[in-house]
């Protein structure tokens, strides 16, 4: 038994950990892509951002953090018949960064 709750407490803490590890501007990046994907789904399949977003998120600049937290916030709009996340006004980049793959506004 003594065993047993060993073994289980350490699963549990190896768990924990791995999946704790994940830096906080990939966690802001991954919120912003669900915000995008929802948005982009209004569109129907031909103009989502799926594929451009695939690797968006995997070797993130800890700068874009604030890019992403204000984007995946801000309202999806329609403009010129497609739905956009409506970020480029109020959202910036940090200088000199690509935080994202696809032009500003969505």
């Amino acid at each position: 038994m003594h065993r047993f709750f060993l073994v289980t407490a350490f699963a549990f803490a190896a768990a924990f950990t791995f999946g704790a590890c994940t830096a906080p501007e990939a966690e802001s990046c991954e919120q912003f892509k669900e915000a995008r994907a929802a948005c982009d789904a209004k569109n129907g399949s031909d103009t989502s951002s799926e594929d451009k977003d695939a690797n968006l998120c995997d070797s993130v600049d800890a700068e874009c953090k604030e890019f992403y937290d204000c984007a995946r916030q801000q309202e999806c709009v329609e403009v010129g018949g497609v739905f956009r996340l409506d970020y480029a006004k109020i959202c910036t980049m940090p200088e000199g960064k690509e935080c994202t793959e696809i032009a500003a506004g969505g």
